[in-house]
């Protein structure tokens, strides 16, 4: 069977996208990472990427596709935080071009636009969250922490007395309002701060990823036979 082709959308540092390249490589994880974008040109995921590539003989990708290089026309009313409709196209030629199954962003700090997320994302009318084909993490629990991202997260959990976690989701046009894929939780010490309570997090997280993206994998597969009981 044909593994898979995933291209992940990355903003920051690259652990949890070079978690998930090395799970590939170790049997944790029955698909293939074939293309890195980020926003950020000097975002160290170029990094792990091109190391990865070295160690395991791989010819990932990696493009940097941003507002800066890719900018809004003067007509468009575009907003920080936000794709500017050419970078927008420009990302989703190139998922096309290299027939990209599944899109996962992790910390990838962007609005997705809506023609990314028309093609890729989750939709009202699906029967099920595996007809989804693109993926994003969140530091916290969902919709709990909805529309808190990174550190902030776990402030926000700690100042409310809120179960800490993290969880994989199907994105939709609804920002962190997509089904919910897996949870899992983590426990609060009582000298807990934002940061170290976001480390942990985050460690939990490249630990269970490989693992959740496996599994919605394989229910993808199962849904493709017709089977409805995937979830």
């Amino acid at each position: 069977m044909t593994k898979p082709r995933i291209a992940i959308l990355a903003s920051g540092s690259g652990t949890t996208a070079e978690a998930v390249i090395h799970a590939t490589q170790n049997n944790q994880l029955d698909a293939e990472v074939v293309l890195v974008i980020s926003n950020k040109k000097d975002a160290g995921v170029f990094n792990r990427v091109k190391e990865c590539n070295k160690t395991y003989t791989l010819s990932i990708k990696s493009l940097y596709i941003s507002s800066k290089n890719y900018p809004a026309s003067i007509s468009e009313n575009w907003q920080p935080g936000r794709q500017t409709n050419l970078e927008e196209v420009t990302i989703l030629d190139n998922l096309k071009k290299h027939s990209i199954d599944l899109v996962l962003l992790l910390g990838y700090m962007k609005l997705v636009g809506d023609k990314i997320v028309s093609y890729y994302g989750y939709r009202s009318d699906y029967r099920s969250p595996y007809l989804a084909n693109m993926l994003n993490t969140h530091p916290g629990l969902l919709p709990a922490t909805k529309g808190y991202y990174g550190k902030q997260v776990q402030t926000y959990v700690l100042e409310n007395r809120l179960q800490a976690g993290h969880c994989l989701f199907a994105v939709d046009v609804d920002y962190d309002g997509g089904p919910v894929i897996t949870e899992h939780l983590v426990e609060i010490k009582d000298n807990d701060t934002a940061q170290t309570l976001f480390e942990r997090v985050q460690s939990s997280e490249r630990s269970n990823l490989p693992y959740d993206i496996n599994s919605f994998i394989q229910k993808q597969r199962n849904n493709s036979k017709g089977d409805l009981n995937a979830e």
